[in-house]
């Protein structure tokens, strides 16, 4: 009873507990809430683009990349180029597609099936069956692939679905294209315009007084002067996309002269074992102590610079001692020397087998080696049946149709044994060999004219900074943004320690590089946060290149720039104006009691040039770009002097003596095709265009 009574008697206090918790609890909810990871990486047009959807296109194109380069990774700085493209790509195709719809231009199946195995057969799908090795397409080959489509690999079915979808989008964009191209029509009126003001000419007297003369020294410009320039000009200074300016000091991660002093130390004893290595070791152990990968190519003359001579006259076997190539240490021994030919021709006959790479064979390997040994005891008895039994019975289909015959190809373009066999054999030669692919009866008909050639294995290590000299350079920037929390204090430090301040200038939010210290993601993250204030210093970034502390120095947001971000650039232009305020002045007091063109001509300290200048032209002859002037001139009376006109290298007076025009005439044909040539031309800059005017939101600095 009596717990009973005490929480009667506390009952408010209770009530009030109770509800901060559900408030306490509210709010953390509601944080976890705010503080979630976004999903979407932008929206165009009013389509949302998921992170999902971003990074599946992304891979997507890393996997093209990687197929049409033939490498198995790709470069930090490479991999972002398909983020950004990909971007581009995908904005592209929103935007355009909204435009597709709202016309109804579609592509059917049956335009889709022309294009790759019809009459008119796309561009693209000949690029891609064309056979490399003899540059000819057969529509043949097309027909196979799409008929075998489900027993291609999984590789092959995904590459021909994008060729598939980029031929169609071509399409699509080719009737757009058209559509647009077409739609202009040049009126005679526009025509004859456009005739007679590409034949108007003036015979004129100009004076200009260059603003050079004017010392720069002599004009003071004033606050007022930059803001009234700046409030006529602000249209010009409008950016789309906010940007950052740092300031930054770059601890460039290199080797101290202890760690170069290791790195030789132990190339040399890799050297002294190399030495001594059994050539049959040799893959192996460069393998196993290079930061390259081991080579077994052949090398003409030339393809080694610093020791190129040496590998030439060098005994077979002999190891070079180490040589420094820059931030390399090398190692090179001669493993073989031999006159072969940059260019090899042959024709075979290929018996593959079950597990061999050619994925469609069912024989046994006894019996592929039994029927190669039948095939090559008939050619050789009858070479005539070579190019029968090619075209009859070889599993290589595309060689298969040309009797055999693979043509030129360059040397070390084949699988090893295959290339060897070729190589070191003579012409007419017909000999087995068995690789991967399974056995071949190969016929040698064709090497160019031998030359000298080595196979070289090289060892070769960098001379890279230690884990204890990177901890002692991150350790000093360390120091150096502890100690300077403003970019005051940094810039302070920077000069009184001797560190070069350099400037990061119209950083944008998706930058991914900045000068000397490479990739720059996490620098550009850091600017951007919300929570990065205008003077803050940044904490150590650490690249592949080096430790940055970096400051930021200001923040331009999207729109027009403030005076305060272009003042410095203005002023050249704000110092032009004040220059045209004191020449216009001064012509204006020598023209004054100028009535017509002979005083103006007699006047001794004015400098008159006889120009011919041109309607459809921007240049004045003698002075060079003058728009405005121009105008001004062909929009005045023959036989007035002009006001003084302020130009862009000058400040101008003159007068018309008279006005060229076109000869009468009729036609207007070819001015109607430049015009409509002219307009067709700005066709492919539509998809630009539209993108400028779409609403486009671009998150990807929130994930990137």
């Amino acid at each position: 009873m009596a717990l009973i009574g005490s929480i009667r008697k506390h009952y408010w206090f209770l009530v009030l507990v109770i509800g901060i918790s559900l408030l306490l609890f509210v709010l953390s909810d509601f944080s976890r809430r705010s503080n979630k990871q976004p999903t979407t990486v932008g929206e165009v047009v009013g389509e949302k683009i998921s992170i999902m959807e971003f990074n599946k296109r992304v891979d997507e194109n890393i996997s093209l990349q990687k197929q049409n380069s033939n490498r198995e990774n790709l470069t930090s700085a490479e991999t972002y180029q398909i983020q950004q493209s990909t971007w581009q790509q995908l904005v592209n195709e929103i935007v355009m597609n909204s435009e597709y719809e709202k016309l109804g231009i579609i592509v059917t199946t049956e335009e889709l099936t022309d294009m790759i195995r019809g009459e008119h057969i796309h561009p693209y799908i000949v690029q891609s069956f064309t056979d490399p090795k003899t540059g000819a397409f057969d529509k043949k080959n097309v027909i196979d692939f799409i008929t075998h489509f489900d027993e291609a690999s999984p590789d092959f079915q995904s590459r021909y679905l994008m060729l598939e979808k980029a031929i169609k989008q071509d399409r699509i964009n080719q009737k757009y294209n058209s559509i647009i191209g077409k739609s202009f029509y040049v009126p005679t009126a526009f025509a004859k315009r456009s005739y007679e003001d590409a034949s108007k000419t003036a015979n004129v007297f100009i004076a200009g007084m260059q603003y050079k003369s004017i010392n720069d020294t002599t004009v003071k410009i004033t606050d007022d002067d930059y803001k009234k320039y700046y409030e006529a000009n602000k249209y010009r200074y409008q950016q789309d996309k906010t940007t950052c300016n740092l300031v930054y000091i770059s601890f460039p991660l290199e080797p101290s002269a202890e760690d170069i002093a290791t790195t030789k130390d132990q190339v040399n004893k890799l050297y002294e074992e190399f030495k001594t290595l059994p050539s049959s070791e040799v893959a192996s152990f460069v393998s196993a102590n290079t930061d390259t990968k081991y080579d077994s190519s052949w090398h003409h003359r030339g393809d080694f610079q610093l020791v190129d001579s040496a590998l030439f006259t060098a005994p077979v076997g002999e190891v070079l001692p180490p040589v420094t190539n820059g931030n390399l240490l090398q190692i090179f021994k001669v493993m073989d020397r031999q006159a072969r030919s940059d260019s090899l021709k042959a024709s075979h006959i290929l018996i593959s087998y079950a597990g061999s790479a050619a994925r469609e064979a069912t024989r046994t390997k006894e019996a592929a080696e039994k029927m190669a040994d039948s095939i090559l005891n008939v050619v050789k008895s009858n070479p005539a049946q070579f190019d029968l039994i090619a075209s009859t019975l070889s599993d290589d289909q595309v060689a298969k149709e040309r009797q055999g015959n693979l043509d030129w190809f360059p040397d070390g373009a084949m699988v090893e044994p295959f290339n060897s066999t070729i190589a070191n054999g003579s012409v007419g030669e017909i000999k087995k060999v068995e690789t991967m692919f399974g056995y071949h009866i190969v016929k040698i008909t064709g090497k160019t004219a031998p030359k000298i050639k080595v196979k070289v294995a090289n060892i070769d290590r960098r001379m890279e900074a230690s884990s204890r000299t990177i901890n002692a350079i991150f350790n000093t920037a360390s120091s150096l943004a502890a100690e300077n929390n403003t970019i005051e204090k940094l810039e302070n430090a920077a000069k009184a320690k001797g560190f070069a301040l350099r400037s990061a200038d119209q950083l944008d939010a998706m930058a991914s590089t900045i000068g000397g210290i490479g990739q720059t993601r996490e620098v550009a993250h850091w600017a951007f946060n919300k929570n990065t204030e205008v003077g803050n210093v940044s904490n150590v970034f650490k690249t592949e290149e080096a430790c940055v502390v970096a400051a930021l120095k200001s923040r331009t947001e999207k729109g027009i720039i403030p005076l305060a971000d272009v003042k410095e650039y203005i002023k050249p232009l704000v110092l032009r104006e004040k220059k045209a305020e004191i020449l216009i002045k001064r012509a204006s007091e020598k023209i004054a009691t100028i009535t017509d063109v002979s005083a103006f001509l007699q006047q001794p300290t004015i400098k008159v040039d006889t120009v011919n200048v041109a309607f459809s032209g921007s240049n004045l002859p003698n002075h060079g770009y003058e728009p405005k002037i121009v105008g001004a001139i062909f929009g005045s009376k023959e036989g007035k002097v002009s006001k003084p006109q302020q130009g862009e290298q000058a400040v101008y007076v003159f007068v018309v003596d008279k006005f060229n025009t076109a000869p009468q005439t009729t036609d207007f044909d070819k001015q109607k095709r430049d015009m409509a040539m002219l307009f067709q031309s700005r066709v492919n800059s539509i998809p630009s265009v539209l993108e400028q005017k779409a609403h486009i939101t671009d998150n990807r600095f929130m994930f990137y």
